[in-house]
């Protein structure tokens, strides 16, 4: 098998918040302890609620953030210990797409400079030819190269995604990292833009990893999912293994929680209750442990539960580090 495009070991985020007028800085653990491998061409969907490190991830994993401990080799590159050289070819490699499609362009720049920008900076096109590529990255993304002149706040926020998609596109990048990119825009043009997303990776060979809230445009956009929670991965699995059979008492919430158009189909009976603790005070052992539905005496002290391979997915549980000893009913409770 190929190397895989992507791999980092141990990835850890940690960094400093609040202090001054006398108080002490307190450490966030944002990040603690990811390990994960992308393949060229591969779609990822990284999934958890607010604050649970995803964005930092994703930022960390393209340099753009401090990272604490761990590796990131991005095609055989140390990405941390990466030199001046090794970071250009970084960026010249991968690209970001921003939530908000608007704050992501300079207002003051109409989209077709702010494409032609790009091309500029990494030297992708003579000069002669800046204008034809930008035109040719707009028609790729669905955008007439007529709206070229117009600066964001006279396009519509699907257009603007689109704008950001082509700058992110003019690099001619390995990897994207979609952050939350549809999150702000309405429903009818967040499916516009998911299935730009899937043409584009089919004729690309892109790899992606797609950080979202909504679990429905995971499913039908992704191959593999990784759940976090406060830092840490609790599920790791090919997308239909995840959605279809989830083992982690969290991943089971969330797909509880996934909104059904069915009108006769009522919400959960059970949802999830309580919030994440703070990644400034994360709970001992398992930190899901206030929260869980199955928690046990084991899941309250001691270190994080180690990761298995439970039915096609790895798993970070005491519920299966010793399925012997499990109280049946316990788990009877979690996968009914």
């Amino acid at each position: 098998m190929s190397a895989p495009l992507l791999r980092v070991e141990d990835l850890a985020v940690h960094f400093k918040a609040g202090g001054g007028l006398g108080r002490k800085a307190k450490l966030v653990r944002a990040v603690n302890g990811v390990s994960f491998e992308l393949a060229a061409g591969e779609t990822l969907g990284l999934v958890g609620e607010s604050g649970c490190g995803k964005s930092t991830l994703g930022r960390a994993l393209l340099h753009l953030g401090a990272i604490t401990d761990g590796r990131v080799y991005f095609d055989g590159m140390d990405v941390g210990g990466a030199d001046a050289g090794g970071i250009a070819r970084l960026h010249r490699e991968t690209a970001m797409i921003f939530q908000d499609p608007y704050n992501a362009l300079n207002p003051r720049m109409n989209i077709g400079n702010a494409i032609a920008e790009v091309l500029r900076v990494h030297k992708k096109v003579p000069p002669a030819e800046i204008k034809a590529r930008v035109a040719e990255l707009m028609q790729l993304v669905g955008l007439s190269p007529d709206l070229a002149d117009r600066r964001p706040a006279a396009l519509s926020g699907g257009q603007c995604q689109r704008a950001g998609i082509a700058r992110a596109l003019a690099i001619n990048p390995k990897l994207i990292i979609a952050d939350e990119c549809v999150a702000a825009l309405d429903v009818s043009i967040q499916a516009q833009i998911i299935n730009l997303l899937i043409e584009l990776k089919s004729r690309m060979n892109l790899a992606l990893i797609f950080i979202a809230h909504d679990l429905g445009v995971v499913r039908r956009l992704c191959d593999r999912v990784i759940v976090m929670y406060l830092g840490r991965i609790v599920e790791e699995g090919l997308t239909e293994d995840v959605f279809g059979n989830p083992q982690h008492p969290y991943t089971r919430a969330l797909m509880r929680a996934i909104p059904e158009i069915d009108p006769d189909r009522g919400l959960p009976d059970d949802p999830l209750g309580g919030e994440p603790p703070s990644p400034l005070d994360i709970p001992a052992g398992c930190a899901f442990h206030p929260r869980c539905p199955a928690v046990m005496p084991v899941c309250r002290t001691g270190p994080a539960p180690a990761t298995r391979f439970v039915n096609n997915c790895h798993v970070a549980c005491h519920l299966y580090q010793d399925q012997g000893s499990t109280d049946p009913q316990t788990r009877e409770k979690i996968h009914a």
